[in-house]
């Protein structure tokens, strides 16, 4: 790799970029993502949290190229310098197309035009079904980037790189043999968000021993990205710090209720038309260049904007909720760890009648029903348990496999062949990895005059489900 640049970097120290990797950066397209924050609102909670997708999309591309690293060092002569430039270029533009706030506004986005699309009867205008859906995730925002930005396409051209080379890594379609190293469980763009967030909220969950992971990096005989039974320990310790990390910083109370809110007043402003986050129209935008303003800054416009303009005083609450930091108020939380197998459909139930009761409590109250938000997620350590037959995963559901293939491999002794960490007995994932946990929360938006509510609505909710284990 011939070095053309180098920065520095609070996470990384040193970081070496190549003349394409510099050309790619020094893109509008790319340049937009130091306007569109790495943690959505968590720097509302915590105030170091504010780092952007531009600084962790070159620290994923430097950790890439320090797996790749490891793996010249055990398999001389199996890349090929194409190939490391082809992972280090996924690696670096696999966030392009990230929405303003994130996750937040593309939760928002694909429930909007989903539900669009069961209220009409007709293709919606502009609608070309036979081209685009009428949504995109933001992976897929980031392959329109590749196909249709003007000077993206050009800088890539100019290198010799087809786009489709490198979406087919962070996409995962048709994956080329080492696309783990960008999108798995132990991948580089997790590496680098753990060990990014640690140093910016000051929460020690990215303590990871990365160093020593790379060092024990293998292949095995299928030319599988694994590690040495050596490293077991510090690999299952990277899963535990990721659910630690997700538990108190994404799903943070105050966080998680600063970002319903947030969902809520993107979705006004789609209703509105105020914005147009349709695919057709965001491809659009990406060939005339003007998508490299939707960040951001232009999103926290739009929600001043309707602050002044809406009539409807719930609405306005929710936008100023966000402009002014005032959180909704957490009124009830069950947590619980289950096994995965056999439990999803009791959570279900749990969670249906927490959202039955809402209107009734909303009535009684006096609280409009919309200021009020049940929230729920199951979050695993691995994409698959450790209980899950292989044999029936290769045989029956290709989506299964494909997460099967994501897992951490560990090398076993013959150092030929490699099962899953789940597979190991003596791993905690072995264990772990057969159980979610299970969190359902009630959020009310309190008007500053009926705070004095908050307690009797926290009693009330345990009075109306005293069977559902509240903290």
């Amino acid at each position: 790799m011939s070095i053309f640049k180098r920065i520095s970097d609070p996470v990384h120290g040193t970081v070496e970029l190549t003349r394409v990797e510099v050309d790619l950066i020094n893109t509008p397209a790319f340049q937009r993502l130091r306007n569109v924050k790495q943690l959505g609102l968590a720097h509302y909670v915590f105030p170091g949290a504010d780092y952007s997708r531009f600084a962790h999309s070159v620290g994923v591309c430097h950790v890439t190229g320090k797996i790749l690293d490891a793996l010249k060092r055990v398999a001389p002569g199996q890349l090929k310098p194409k190939e490391i430039e082809k992972y280090r270029l996924a690696a670096l533009l696999h966030d392009l197309g990230h929405y303003p706030y994130s996750h937040a506004t593309e939760e928002a986005i694909l429930n909007h035009y989903s539900a669009s699309l069961l209220r009409s009867r007709t293709p919606a205008r502009h609608h070309t079904s036979s081209i685009l859906p009428r949504s995109f995730k933001h992976d897929r925002v980031s392959k329109e980037i590749l196909l249709k930005d003007s000077l993206i396409r050009e800088v890539l051209g100019d290198h010799s790189i087809k786009p489709e080379e490198l979406s087919s890594i962070f996409l995962r379609e048709n994956p080329p043999r080492f696309a783990n190293l960008v999108r798995s469980d132990l991948d580089a763009d997790r590496i680098d968000y753990l060990l990014r967030t640690a140093h910016h909220t000051g929460l020690p969950y990215g303590s990871v021993d990365i160093d020593y992971i790379l060092s024990q990096i293998c292949l095995d005989r299928e030319n599988r990205i694994c590690i040495s039974a050596k490293a077991l320990r510090a690999a299952d310790h990277f899963l535990l710090c990721r659910y630690f990390d997700y538990q108190q910083v994404t799903y943070h109370k105050s966080v998680v209720g600063f970002e319903l809110v947030l969902k809520d007043v993107i979705s006004a402003l789609l209703e509105a038309e105020l914005i147009d986050c349709s695919a057709p129209t965001i491809s659009k935008q990406i060939r005339s260049g003007s998508w490299n303003e939707f960040d951001d800054a232009f999103m926290l416009g739009k929600i001043r904007d309707l602050s002044r303009q809406t009539g409807d005083k719930n609405l306005k609450a929710k936008a100023i909720s966000i402009l002014n930091r005032f959180p909704p108020k957490l009124v009830a939380e069950t947590e619980l760890i289950q096994r995965r197998v056999g439990t999803h459909q009791d959570f279900l139930s749990r969670l249906q009648s927490v959202k039955e009761k809402v209107a009734g409590w909303a009535t009684i109250f006096r609280l409009d029903k919309s200021l009020w938000r049940v929230w729920s997620t199951s979050m695993v350590l691995t994409k698959i348990g450790s209980s899950i037959p292989v044999s029936s995963i290769e045989e029956d559901n290709s989506n299964d496999r494909d997460r099967l293939d994501q897992a951490i491999m560990i090398l076993s002794s013959d150092r030929r062949s490699s099962k899953s960490i789940m597979q190991v007995p003596h791993s905690l994932m072995s264990v772990l990895a057969d159980f979610v946990c299970y969190t359902i929360r009630v959020y009310v938006l309190v008007p500053s005059n009926k705070k004095h509510l908050t307690d009797s609505i926290k009693a009330k909710v345990r009075k109306d489900l005293p069977n559902i284990d509240w903290k």
